[in-house]
């Protein structure tokens, strides 16, 4: 279970913090971030492209927790006056979804840092939806230069 307060990033301003752009953004706020984890919320709308018969897809599902970890380094970023880097999800590992979150609903989502070597992070996701668990799983995600 994740608990949250207000957002500290809302959807009028997500894009700034992410390198992702519509139709494939897959956070909608901000809820915390620090140097060790952050919190994000996506509001599961029927109009995306990644939900099909009213659920999000498991692809969105992993979307969503790598866009999560992008938007932490969006946000250290942002505060030293940089743009977000884009990255890339290199391994996908012990990968679990319990269940497809429903339109209409928000996901919540938090990334842990495990590892971080240069460009290079590991990450533990784990996503949430009306309290119960939808998905776990580690990654590892690099992380591209700002030309």
């Amino acid at each position: 279970m994740i608990t949250i307060n207000d957002p500290i990033v809302n959807s009028d301003t997500i894009l700034q913090y992410i390198p992702q752009r519509p139709p494939i953004v897959l956070i909608s706020r901000i809820y915390k971030c620090d140097e060790a984890s952050v919190i994000t919320g996506f509001d599961i709308i029927d109009e995306h492209m990644l939900i099909q018969n009213g659920k999000l897809t498991e692809s969105g599902i992993i979307e969503n927790m790598a866009q999560t970890a992008a938007s932490m380094a969006g946000y250290e970023a942002v505060i030293n006056n940089s743009p977000p880097r884009v990255g890339f999800i290199a391994n996908v590992k012990n990968l679990v979804i319990n269940y497809l979150p429903e339109s209409g609903n928000e996901i919540l989502t938090e990334v842990k840092t495990k590892t971080q070597v240069m460009n290079v992070s590991i990450i533990e996701a784990s996503s949430y939806c009306n309290n119960k668990l939808v998905a776990t799983c580690e990654m590892k995600i690099f992380l591209q230069e700002n030309a």
